[in-house]
Order: structure tokens, then sequence, then C-alpha cells
């Protein structure tokens, strides 16, 4: 409506304005032709000019009222259509403005939920993305990612305690650095990438930059994109090193329980022989005269075969089986008393005690007796190997995490050479002139009766250090204990 009356009054306005122009071009025309008919017909100069100034004030004064009462109209039609667009125009005016606030409002609240939408959406990625992180340093695996160029992207907790590595020494380096000891592993993750060929459960052993020695359990996979575009690989991998130990520990029990009965068979034959030879020997001392030569040989006889039956009596002791007395113990309290035993027979003067225990050491239940022959047993193998000069170590740690103690006893002798270490906890192996060879398997089978197990570390000529790793509560054998055949 607003837009028909403003259209209107513009046409009426514009056809009055035309009007005017043109009436005022048809009296000015009309003044020229009259001049110029009143020259033709006028006769004389004098005339003519009189003539033609009356005319032309004529002419003038007839458009000047004509101009006059033209203007006149077009300003009071001009103000009346004027007065009436600007009320017309006035209202619909507010309409407009409102409309657009209005739509300028709409669109600010629009805007307004569009970046409450992207903040949320933000606050659920960065959510997701934490509690991701979160899974991802949580596991016991170790996981390691690395992208196409072999650049490790990702290295969790577990793969730094694992590898012994911080993250920020492994991050966007390449994993044939990282691993660069350790060839196999690198050909394992190289067949991953280049042959796009996921590996699942395969064991590898690993090695430190320090020289010690691991197992590892490891699957890879490749890593792709939303257009399947191979962009990386993940390894995944944990510690086997205990469990690999555990089975070769059984295995060697395994072993054992035949040489444990055989053991028992032979000692008990023997015995039997040499107490009829003692006997003999007795009857031939008694029978030689007090000053006969052959007294010696006699003697040398007899001194032989007290050294077998004490060979028989420990080998019998291996081959009983181990029973268990268990009583509340504090470890550090017991290495101590052991230590203090050694100090006080005065034969290792030179010898340097350097104990270092952990404070509110835990209470074991375990056997006393058994645990001290052990401990003593691997202290004499110490001293023996320094020759009674150098610096043994006790050092005693309380695993938390694991609920194990741990007690690592080290020397500072000629060490073993590394093709004996895995025949140390074999009986009748000894690199001593006068051992016997039983006295670390018979450690071994006390420490395996207690759940635990024993590792040991030497190289040539820089001593040897023995770890014995126990369970604070004492359940029911990994190893069942062989029942040996009594003879």
């Amino acid at each position: 409506m607003f837009f028909q009356n403003k259209k209107n009054h513009g046409g009426r306005l514009f056809t009055f304005t035309t009007f005017g122009v043109f009436l005022f071009l048809i009296l000015a025309l009309l003044s020229v032709l009259f001049l110029k008919v009143s020259v033709v017909l006028t006769p004389t100069r004098e005339e003519t000019t009189a003539d033609f100034l009356i005319l032309l004030v004529k002419v003038f004064s007839i458009a000047g009222i004509g101009f006059f009462i033209f203007f006149r109209i077009q300003n009071a039609l001009l103000k009346r259509v004027g007065d009436e667009s600007s009320t017309e125009r006035h209202r619909p005016s507010g309409f407009v403005l409102n409309t657009f606030e209005g739509l300028i409002q709409e669109l600010k609240s629009k805007e307004e939920a569009l970046e409450q939408l992207k903040k949320e959406a933000e606050d659920r990625a960065k959510r997701i993305e934490s509690y991701n992180e979160n899974i991802l340093q949580s596991v016991p695996s170790g996981v390691l990612t690395f992208n196409c160029e072999k650049t490790i992207t990702t290295f969790n907790t577990a793969a730094e305690a694992i590898l012994d590595l911080p993250s920020d020494q492994a991050l966007k380096k390449s994993y044939e650095s990282i691993f660069e000891n350790n060839p196999k592993m690198v050909r394992l993750l190289n067949k991953t990438l280049e042959k796009a060929q996921d590996i699942l459960r395969q064991d590898c052993m690993i090695e430190h930059a320090d020289g010690k020695k691991m197992w590892l359990g490891l699957s890879t996979s490749l890593l792709r994109d939303r257009n399947d575009q191979i962009i990386g690989a993940t390894l995944v991998f944990t510690d086997l090193t205990e469990k690999k130990m555990l089975e070769e520990q059984v295995e060697l029990k395994k072993r054992l329980v035949m040489m444990g009965e055989m053991s028992a068979w032979v000692a008990h034959e023997f015995r039997s022989y040499m107490g009829t030879i003692l006997g003999f020997s007795r009857l031939l001392e008694k029978k030689l005269g007090a000053g006969d030569e052959r007294q010696a040989m006699v003697q040398s006889i007899t001194d032989e075969l007290l050294s077998m039956e004490h060979l028989i009596t420990e080998l019998l002791s291996y081959s009983k089986k181990t029973v268990l007395a268990p009583t509340p113990t504090v470890l550090t309290d017991l290495l101590t008393r052991i230590k203090d035993q050694f100090d006080e027979s005065g034969h290792y003067p030179e010898i340097d005690w350097a104990l270092s225990f952990e404070a509110d050491f835990p209470e074991i239940k375990l056997d006393q007796v058994l645990m001290r022959q052990s401990f003593t047993n691997l202290i004499q193998n110490a001293l023996d190997a320094m020759e009674g000069k150098g610096c043994l170590k006790i050092n005693a740690f309380f695993r938390r995490a694991a609920r194990r103690v741990q007690i690592e006893i080290s020397d500072t002798g000629d060490g073993i050479a590394e093709e004996d270490l895995h025949k140390v906890f074999l009986p009748f192996f000894t690199t001593k002139n006068k051992g016997t060879g039983l006295g670390l398997a018979l450690v071994h089978k006390i420490i395996l009766a207690h759940n635990g197990h024993i590792t040991v570390e030497s190289r040539a000529g820089a001593g040897t250090l023995f770890t014995i790793i126990l369970p604070v509560k004492q359940e029911q054998p990994l190893v069942k204990e062989p029942e040996w055949k009594q003879f």
C-alpha cells in the first residue's frame, strides 16, 4: 500500500511538472512567432523597435506571471505530497528497521549457538583425545608407533619402563637408531613396513646399551587412514624375561628330577660300599703297629672315605624333598646376622662390606634355616672368588608394585666365563679345585621352593652378581617339588 500511494503521488507530481514546462515552452514559442510576424509586417524601423520592446515586455510579463503561478502551485503540491510521503515513509521504515533488527538478533543467536556447538565439539574431541591418551599410558604393554619414514611418533610409559629409555630420547627418532644393537628387531619392523605384513606373537631377545639382555614378546600391525592408505605401523610388546627365566627353571627342574633320583640311588649304594671299605681300613689300622710306615696310607684311605661321606651327605640333601617351615622373617636382619658371622670369624680382614637396605623392609614368611643356608653359600662363594680381598655388596629392595623383594649379592672377583653361566646351577658343576658342584644347585632348589627365582650376571675379570627375587606373600609353589625316590 505504501509503495502504491507513493507511486501515485509521484506520478501526479511528474504530470503537473511536465504540463507546466510544456505550457512555458508554448508561450515562449508563440511570443517568438508573434515577434517575427510583427517585424515582417511593420514598415518602419522606429515603429518596429518600439513595437518589439512593447511585445517583449508583454511576453515576459505574461511568462513571469505564468511562472509565478506555476511555482506557487508546484510548491503547494510538493509540500502536500512531501508531508504525505513523509508520513507514509515514516510508518513502514519502522517496520523495516524492526525486521532488520530481528534478523540481526536471530543471526547473533544462531552464531552463539554455532559457537556453543563448536566449543562442545572441541571439548568432546579433547575428552576423547585425553581418554585415548590415558588408555595408551595406562596399558602395561609397551606401545610404539612409527610412520612410513621409520620415525617414532608414539612412545608410552610402559615402553619407557621396559626399554629403560625416556620418551624424549625416542620420539622423532628412527627406530633403526633406537634398536641399533638389535638387528632382529629392526628386521621385524622393516618387514612390517616394506611387505605390509603384520607380525603376531613373536619372541625376540634384545640387548640394552649397558649389555643387559631381555626377552620381549611383540606384535606389529599396520596403521591406515580413512582412505585405507598405510601411514605407519604399531609395535606392541611385553617383557617376557621373568617368564623365560621361569620356563628355563622349570625345564631345569624337570631335568634334575631324574638326576636327583639317580643321585639318591648312587649315594645309597656308595655309602654301603664305603662303610665296608671304612670298616676294613679301621681293622687294618689296628693290626699294623703304631710305628708302621703303612699307617700313613691307611690314614689317607680313611680321609678320602670321610670326604666321600661329606659328598654323599650333600648329594642326599639335594635329592631330599624340601619341606619348608616358614616363619615371619625380615631378610635385612637375616643378612646382617650372616655378615656379622663372617666378620667375627676373622678370616676376611681385607674384605670391604657394603650393605644397602631399603627402609621399612616387609616381613616374609620363609624357612629361616634353608634361606640362611642359601645366603651363606652365596656369600661364601663371593668371598672365595675374591680370595679374601675386595668389596662385597649386598643390596635389598622392596618392589612394591610387584609385591616382591629383591636381594643382590655382588663381588669384585674374577667372574665367570660367559660359556659357563648357564651351567652354574647344575649339580656337580664347579670351577673350584675342591668344590662338589652342589652348593649353587642346592641354593637354586631352595629359592624355587619359596616361589622365587635366582639369576646370575658375570663377566670374566669383572665380578659376579647374583639376584634373588622372592614374593612377599608365599603361595603354592609355581613348580611342584618333585617326589624324590628314596632308597
